[in-house]
């Protein structure tokens, strides 16, 4: 693999122009967010298209609109989508999400983001990485407020997100009637604290299902069975 590409089983994702590079949590997201029954899809933050192209994979049903405000970026995302087997169902919007038109018919049955979400730490000097990885331009409050607007009656919502913010998404969730329907708590392994996790919000309570990933068996580089399963369909 070249730091300018990534070869996935069924298609290529280019990354020179993009600031965030294809990693484990985009993986994650697009690989156990569930989305069988999704008929429209908005992924948020799109980058190289990398999720939009992993939702496209597994649902060959979902029409999906991949949202990139940086410009670069956004360009990139067309040309992965372009070359891919999904160019007639992936829509690339290069915007800010916030102005997504929520009024009528435009809803979606599946929202899906790997969001920004440094919020005290050092920023990058590279200013298009800033961006991507810190929550200045889009804070996880308003991505929630306008994810609940742009969502379908049954429709979910997934973000990855630190731990340590798992608190604070559900609070604003709730006040948005958005209530957990799953989670995954992820570790880097079985020694690990929980660093990252997957949160799904519907817009009905209800029992949530919890459940926990180890990425890696102990030593580094050998993965899990389990983390093999959930991605195997990707990964060469």
């Amino acid at each position: 693999m070249s730091n300018d590409w990534f070869q996935f089983r069924q298609f290529l994702v280019r990354q020179d122009q993009s600031a965030m590079k294809v990693g484990t949590d985009g993986v994650l997201l697009g690989a156990w967010t569930a989305c069988e029954n999704c008929r429209t899809v908005l992924d948020i933050g799109t980058g190289t298209g990398l999720i939009a192209l992993m939702i496209a994979q597994r649902n060959p049903d979902a029409n999906i609109t991949a949202v990139e405000i940086d410009a670069a970026a956004a360009q990139q995302a067309v040309g992965n989508i372009g070359e891919s087997l999904w160019a007639d169902r992936i829509s690339v919007l290069g915007a800010d999400f916030l102005s997504v038109d929520s009024a009528g018919d435009n809803k979606f049955d599946l929202i899906i983001c790997n969001p920004p979400f440094f919020t005290r730490s050092l920023k990058n000097p590279d200013l298009q990485r800033a961006q991507a990885r810190h929550d200045d331009d889009l804070p996880l409050g308003l991505l929630i407020v306008k994810s609940a607007e742009l969502l379908s009656d049954d429709g979910r919502l997934a973000l990855i997100i630190p731990a340590g913010r798992v608190d604070e998404v559900m609070s604003i969730a709730a006040d948005n009637e958005l209530f957990l329907s799953r989670q995954l708590n992820i570790r880097g392994n079985s020694l690990a604290p929980v660093k990252r996790v997957i949160i799904e919000f519907c817009r009905e309570s209800g029992g949530a299902e919890i459940a926990e990933l180890v990425i890696e068996s102990g030593v580094r580089g050998v993965y899990t069975e389990e983390y093999k399963r959930l991605t195997g369909a990707f990964y060469l």
